[in-house]
C-alpha cells in the first residue's frame, strides 16, 4: 500500500508511555466473566487478523508465541485455520491460564509480563491481538522479537492508533498515549520487511454516555488512567458526552485497530 511521507518517530515519546501495568492487569482480573460477551471489536478485529494472516503464513507451525493471549479470542481463532507443534501463550493475568490450557493440549500458558521476560527462540510466529499498546518500550521489544524469530518467521499483530477512544479523548480532554500507525511502520522497518499493513476505525453505539463507561470497564479497560469517578465527574461526563456526540442512535465510542503483518530483515547474516 502507498504511503506517505512521514515524520521521524519522536524516541522520548516512543520510548517513555506511562502505562501502570498493575493497573492494567487488576482491571483485566475484573473482567474474566464479561470479557467474551462485551468485547465485540475486539473478536472482529482477531478475525479481521486472523484473515489477513491466511493470505500471507503458512498453516502449519513448529513454534508460536501469542503475546497478551486474554481469554483465548486471537487462540481460537488460530486454531481453526493454523496448527502449531508448540503453542505458548503469554499473559500478565495468570487467572487465564485454564482457560487456554483447556482449549488445545498444544498450548502452554506462559505467565507474567513478556515486555520484561526472555523470549523462546526460533519461533516461527509471534503473534499478538490488541496488546503492545500497553508496553513501556515498543522499540526495544521489537527488536527482540526479531531476534527471537527464525529466518523465516512472521511478526504478526494489532493494536490501537491515537484516534482510538476519541470521543473519550476529548469529553476528557486525556487518555492512552497511543502510537501513531507511521510510528509503528517506522519502529518495525528498523528490523522487519512490512509484507501487509493497515488501519481502520470501528464504531459502537450505546443508549448513555454511562453505558460507554460500562462497555470499557466489563473489557477490563480503564480509558482514563488513574481517574476516580464521583457522582458530580459522571454526571459532567455524561453532559459532555451526549452534548459533543449525541445522536438519534446514542453516542458513539470510536476504536482505531492497526495491524501489521512482517518478516524479520537480514536473519541470514551473521
Amino acid at each position: 500500500m502507498k504511503r506517505s511521507k512521514r515524520q521521524k518517530v519522536n524516541k522520548q515519546r516512543v520510548n517513555k508511555q506511562q502505562v501502570n501495568k498493575d493497573k492494567v492487569q487488576k482491571g483485566f482480573v475484573k473482567s474474566i466473566t464479561t470479557y467474551r460477551k462485551h468485547a465485540i471489536v475486539q473478536e472482529a478485529i482477531a478475525s479481521r487478523l486472523i484473515a489477513e494472516m491466511r493470505w500471507r503464513c503458512p498453516e502449519h507451525h513448529h513454534s508460536v508465541l501469542e503475546i497478551g493471549c486474554g481469554p483465548a479470542v486471537l487462540t481460537e481463532k488460530f486454531f481453526q485455520f493454523f496448527d502449531a507443534d508448540t503453542y505458548l501463550a503469554n499473559d500478565i493475568v495468570e487467572e487465564y491460564a485454564p482457560v487456554l490450557e483447556s482449549l488445545n493440549p498444544k498450548i502452554q500458558f506462559m505467565g507474567g509480563d513478556i515486555e520484561s521476560s526472555d523470549l523462546p527462540q526460533n519461533l516461527d510466529l509471534i503473534l499478538s491481538g490488541s496488546t503492545f499498546q500497553w508496553f513501556h518500550d515498543l522499540d526495544t521489544f521489537l527488536e527482540k522479537c526479531h531476534a527471537a524469530l527464525s529466518k523465516n518467521g512472521f511478526l504478526a499483530f494489532s493494536s490501537f492508533g491515537p484516534e482510538n477512544y476519541r470521543e473519550i479523548r476529548a469529553v476528557e480532554g486525556s487518555g492512552l498515549n497511543y502510537l501513531s500507525f507511521n510510528e509503528h511502520l517506522e519502529l518495525l522497518e528498523k528490523h522487519f520487511d512490512v509484507i501487509w499493513s493497515e488501519k481502520e476505525i470501528i464504531t459502537r453505539h450505546f443508549p448513555e454516555p454511562i453505558e460507554v463507561l460500562h462497555h470499557m470497564k466489563r473489557t477490563g479497560v480503564n480509558g482514563l488512567p488513574g481517574k476516580v469517578w464521583t457522582k458530580t465527574d459522571l454526571k459532567n461526563f455524561d453532559e459532555r458526552y451526549k452534548d459533543l456526540f449525541g445522536i438519534e442512535l446514542g453516542v458513539p465510542l470510536s476504536y482505531q485497530p492497526i495491524y501489521f503483518i512482517a518478516k524479520p530483515k537480514n536473519k541470514d547474516k551473521g
